[in-house]
């Protein structure tokens, strides 16, 4: 598999000149035509190219999109003519544009403009007063108007184990339908007013894919899991064309902004297709755009409905100005870990505290597909072009999901580029298979460190042994599996440089008060090389462009960023800090300026 590293090759500046000067005394050049000059050439840099010996080099040279040298800096000068633009890099880091193979961009974009909750740990009372300043600014909306409040991130509320309910939404001074959405994106809390809007009551059966938690009389208690929150959202007016544009562009620019160069949307509606597309005809598209629409496990035929998405929406083959694929398909086998949701299929029950002790539980978590049912959807998805992308959490769902793609292979499907997303616990007995299925697992690298939502409302529920397979990157890159970058966002910040500095260090931030308790699970580290490959080749891989992004070489695309610090040779709790000074896609700057300072 390609995630066994070769040596890397690390040439410096000075190496670099100092070899080319000694080969042109040695063996004088033979007389030859000078390239045709390039449209820019950057020059006196740190080039990591994430090639297949992760060589390190001075300079390129980009021309009509793609990249047409890489190497020194003499080298790089032949492709300098009157028009080209030549830019010294005073040996900033340059590397490959990050792949984000997991993302929800309209949501995270929606996000930086309605109420944010901002991932805060929380008492109920700061909670219910970040809402009610909101409820009071947009007064001039009452008594209707939806409120949806966003990144609440319910592991965190203090004190901890403290659980939600509709009383603490009916608190507020208001009579709006209030929805709150879970960080982890499988919570939702409701007022009274939106149950009744949804027609939610005692009498209201789970949906299958979900559950409405309920209290001891059987009425519901605000909080939905997973699909019954679709009862209430279906109620909340959807934004419109212009408005669905203006949260297009917001998530672009925060993904340009992080040096994200092409990204998968996780759960793509129609609405999302529709506005990218609209954003790729005027030339305002900044990332190569995949789309996976949702393949529920009611659906009992999807293939007429994504081909015709495809048809639609897809722009063809891979080209330097970036544009729209409709490639890849989303499915849902399970929910979270996290307590008390615990809707992560496990192999074994969750854990209960008895008596001063941990014994097993009654919960193993929901499974949403047969596994029959499953097989034989993922095969007639890849029957008809699409890559399934499976989100299985819990151990007992990625097996499920392996055994899906093992049955796809034995169809001799080889072409298919599956993937599950999270994987956050996985047997060791199914670590292996990855490799062997050529199936990528998309992770959040950000879940990988000391915080609520691990040590308080996981750890204690899987048991010591369990744990150790916890966030199982390391073991994933060890068995020769392919490992990508997928942030979630908006189930977290987007933040894609803390992401790689997590993975790498499995610590939290210096300033959290989880920052004492060191690495977790440090045994699951990532190297910074493999780290950086699963953010750019990796995630190129895994949305089947390979050939033309994740990796500085001739010939392929310039999709590339600018970094203020190298990555490579920062301490690493200091790649968190990193900042994007500028983001090329295309060869066009999307990002920042050519002029670095």
């Amino acid at each position: 598999m390609e995630n066994t590293l070769p040596r890397r090759t690390v040439l410096t500046a000075g190496a670099l000149a100092a070899a080319a000067t000694t080969a042109d005394a040695a063996f004088p050049a033979p007389a030859e035509a000078a390239p045709e000059p390039a449209d820019l050439v950057l020059t006196g840099g740190y080039v990591y190219t994430v090639d297949r010996e992760d060589s390190v080099h001075q300079a390129l040279a980009i021309s009509g999109g793609r990249i047409v040298y890489v190497g020194t800096d003499r080298g790089a000068r032949r492709h300098a003519g009157k028009g080209t633009e030549v830019v010294d890099l005073g040996g900033r880091m340059v590397m490959p544009g990050l792949h984000d193979g997991h993302v929800h961009e309209m949501s995270g974009g929606k996000g930086l403009l309605d109420c944010d909750l901002k991932y805060a740990a929380l008492t109920v009372e700061e909670f219910q007063a970040i809402i009610q300043e909101y409820l009071d600014k947009t007064a001039d909306q009452e008594p209707d108007g939806w409120v949806v409040a966003v990144h609440w991130y319910q592991q965190a509320i203090r004190p901890a184990g403290t659980k939600l309910t509709k009383a603490d939404l009916d608190a507020l001074n208001t009579k709006r339908p209030i929805v709150v959405q879970s960080s982890d994106g499988h919570t939702t809390l409701v007022n009274s007013r939106a149950l009744q809007l949804a027609g939610i009551t005692a009498k209201t059966k789970n949906p299958p894919d979900g559950t409405i938690e309920r209290d001891a009389d059987g009425e519901p208690t605000g909080i939905l899991q997973d699909g019954a929150s679709n009862l209430v959202e279906a109620e909340i007016p959807r934004p419109t064309t212009a408005e669905n544009l203006t949260i297009a562009r917001t998530a672009l620019a925060a993904l340009a902004a992080q040096g994200v160069t092409t990204f998968m949307d996780a759960i793509a509606t129609e609405e999302a297709l529709r506005a990218f597309t609209t954003l790729a005809g005027r030339g305002e598209l900044t990332a190569r755009a995949h789309f996976a629409p949702l393949v529920d496990v009611s659906d009992t035929d999807p293939v007429p409905r994504l081909k015709r998405l495809r048809r639609k929406y897809d722009g063809g083959r891979i080209k330097a100005r970036p544009g729209v694929s409709v490639h890849n398909v989303k499915l849902f086998m399970d929910g979270v870990l996290q307590y008390p949701a615990q809707t992560a299929a496990v192999l074994e029950p969750y854990l209960v505290h008895k008596h001063k002790h941990w014994v097993a539980g009654k919960k193993v978590g929901e499974q949403y597909w047969a596994p029959a049912k499953l097989n034989a959807m993922t095969l007639k998805l890849a029957a008809a072009g699409f890559d399934p992308h499976i989100h299985a959490i819990g151990d007992k769902a990625v097996r499920v999901a392996l055994d899906a793609y093992a049955a796809l292979r034995r169809a001799g499907h080889r072409a298919i580029r599956p993937a599950i997303a999270h994987a956050e616990l996985v047997d060791p007995a199914d670590v292996p298979r990855f490799a062997k299925l050529d199936v990528t697992a998309a992770m959040g690298f950000h879940w990988a460190k000391p915080a609520p939502d691990s040590v308080e409302s996981v750890k204690p529920y899987l048991g010591p042994k369990r744990w150790r397979n916890y966030e199982p990157e390391g073991d994933l890159w060890r068995a020769g599996g392919r490992v990508s970058l997928g942030s979630d966002w908006p189930v977290d910040p987007l933040d894609e440089w803390t992401a790689i500095k997590t993975v790498i260090t499995r610590t939290a931030a210096p300033d959290s008060p989880f920052a004492e308790q060191g690495a977790m699970t440090p045994h699951q580290r990532l190297t910074r090389a493999a780290a950086i490959r699963a953010a750019t080749f990796n995630g190129a891989y895994q949305l089947g462009q390979e050939a033309h992004t994740g990796s500085l070489e001739a010939g392929k695309l310039a999709d590339l960023i600018v970094l203020d610090q190298n990555v490579m040779k920062v301490p690493a709790e200091r790649i968190a800090r990193t900042k994007v000074l500028l983001t090329l896609v295309g060869g066009k700057v999307v990002h920042g300026g050519l002029d670095l300072g």
